[in-house]
């Protein structure tokens, strides 16, 4: 799974086994057993992880093409 994390976190596997260790800023890819847990899930809404769900660089594109304004109308450069 991608996140963007805004604190410094270590998820722990559901066996005790192993952990992710998550550093505020953090932009990328997960394990999914980490996302599965309920310590994530609970991170996630207080607001301090912030699973994405996207993780293509066509998806960013298209979310930060840069936005005109004409006569209070907003429109999308392509």
């Amino acid at each position: 799974m991608f996140i963007f994390s805004k604190r410094n976190i270590i998820l722990p596997s559901p066996d005790g086994s192993t952990s992710v260790r998550v550093k505020r800023g953090f932009v990328g890819e997960i394990p999914d057993w980490a996302a599965a847990t309920p310590y994530f899930q609970s991170l996630a809404a207080d607001g301090k992880i912030v699973p994405t769900g996207t993780a293509d660089k066509e998806t960013q594109a298209a979310d930060e093409k840069k936005v005109k304004t004409r006569r209070g109308k907003e429109t999308t450069q392509e």
